[in-house]
C-alpha cells in the first residue's frame, strides 16, 4: 500500500490534485504501466448507501432516471442534484435495489487526477459497490435468513457490515485493531446487541474476515473464542478483475494493459 502524502486528500476528497496526479502517474511508471487501463474503488468515506423499496414492486429500467424525478428523500448527506448515482439489483429482492451515492465534486476532483497521471480510467466505482460485486460471486451464498457479518481490520479504523437475505442491513465504522479487549471488542459487541434487539430471535451466523494481515492473524484467534457458535473465514480483499492491484491509502486501483 502505498501511502498519500498528508493534506493531499481527506474524507476521501482529493484536495492536492496536481500533487496526487503526479504521485499516481510516477507510481506507474516505476511499475511499467504508463497509459495502463485502469478501474478504482473510491475511498470508502467518499460514498454512502441505501436501500430503496420500489412502489411498483420491482426495479424500473433506468433506476437513477426514476429516483431523480421522483427525488425521494433517502436520508443521504448529499442532495440527489450533486451526486452521482449507482442503482444495483438486489438478488432474490426485485422490489428493492442497492443506491449508492458519491458528490459529483469529489468524484470529478478523482476523474482529473487521472487524467494528470496520464492512464485510461475506465471505472470510478464507490468501494461498497466494489465490495458488493465480489460478495455476490461469494461461495456458497448465505442460507436463509443467515446472519452475513462482514468485519474488516485495519490498525487504524475498523468497520463491520450485515447482510441478511441478501440485503445490506447496517454499516458501522469501528476503532482499529489491538485487541479484542479495546474499544473494538466493545464496539462489535454493542453492534450485535443492537441487532438482536432489532432482529429478535438468533439466527445462524457466518462471519467473513478481511484487512491488514497481520492484524487478521491476532484478531482470528480472538474472535474464535469470542464467536464458538459462528462460522469464521477469511475473505479475499475484494476486488475487480484485473492483472493488477494496488492500494493507494484506501482508494484501490485495479489496473489492465
Amino acid at each position: 500500500e502505498v501511502q498519500l502524502p498528508q493534506g493531499t486528500c481527506r474524507q476521501g476528497q482529493p484536495r492536492e490534485i496536481e500533487a496526487l496526479g503526479d504521485l499516481i502517474g510516477d507510481l506507474f511508471l516505476e511499475l511499467g504501466l504508463a497509459g495502463a487501463r485502469v478501474g478504482a474503488c473510491l475511498p470508502l468515506q467518499a460514498s454512502c448507501w441505501k436501500v430503496v423499496r420500489w412502489p411498483r414492486g420491482v426495479m424500473p429500467q433506468n433506476g437513477r432516471s426514476e429516483l431523480r424525478l421522483r427525488a425521494p428523500d433517502l436520508g443521504m448527506p448529499w442532495p440527489l442534484s450533486e451526486v452521482y448515482l449507482e442503482v444495483q439489483p438486489l438478488p432474490g429482492a426485485p422490489d428493492r435495489s442497492l443506491v449508492l451515492a458519491s458528490p459529483r465534486k469529489l468524484v470529478d476532483g478523482w476523474v482529473e487526477v487521472f487524467e494528470l497521471a496520464g492512464v485510461q480510467l475506465q471505472r470510478l466505482l464507490p468501494a461498497q459497490a466494489c465490495e458488493w460485486s465480489v460478495l455476490a460471486g461469494l461461495e456458497p451464498q448465505p442460507a436463509g435468513g443467515e446472519e452475513l457479518w462482514l468485519l474488516q481490520i485495519e490498525a487504524n479504523r475498523s468497520r463491520l457490515w450485515l447482510v441478511v437475505d441478501g440485503i445490506p442491513q447496517a454499516d458501522w465504522t469501528l476503532p482499529g485493531h489491538r485487541s479484542l479487549e479495546a474499544p473494538l471488542a466493545e464496539e462489535l459487541q454493542r453492534c450485535r446487541q443492537f441487532w438482536r434487539q432489532h432482529r429478535g430471535a438468533e439466527a445462524p451466523q457466518r462471519w467473513l474476515l478481511y484487512g491488514d494481515g497481520e492484524r487478521l492473524d491476532a484478531a482470528e484467534p480472538e474472535l474464535r473464542e469470542w464467536l464458538p457458535t459462528a462460522a469464521l473465514q477469511r475473505w479475499p480483499v475484494p476486488s475487480m478483475d484485473a492483472n493488477l492491484d494496488q492500494r493507494l491509502s484506501g482508494l484501490k486501483l485495479c489496473i489492465g494493459w
